[in-house]
């Protein structure tokens, strides 16, 4: 019987580096006042950043995280996701905004 793969596992990537991530952030960001929540690192570089964006009817969250299991969670594929949350801070939507493919950061519209 053959061991089905571990997409979460699957061979050597190019890891993105915490400058090209910071990028990527200030282009989603385009000048908006933010703060840092959480960025978390493990022997292969930065795995986790999530920053936010303080807005008058709730906040803006942004989190990038690598591909892989980590204790925080998980991902088949490095990205960039925004997650938007009321006043009370309840979510209210969100989606994938850039996704790391063979090297290159594409924004996702």
């Amino acid at each position: 019987m053959e061991k089905e793969p571990n997409i979460f596992e699957k061979g050597p990537e190019a890891v993105p580096t915490p400058e090209e991530v910071k990028s990527v952030f200030e282009q989603l960001l385009e000048g908006r006042e933010h703060k840092e929540a959480r960025r978390l690192e493990d022997e292969k570089g930065l795995y986790l950043w999530d920053i936010v964006v303080s807005e008058e009817e709730g906040s803006t969250e942004y989190s990038y995280m690598r591909k892989g299991r980590y204790g925080e969670g998980q991902a088949s594929a490095t990205a960039i996701h925004v997650a938007f949350f009321d006043k009370e801070g309840m979510p209210a939507g969100g989606h994938s905004v850039a996704r790391f493919i063979e090297g290159k950061w594409e924004l996702t519209p």
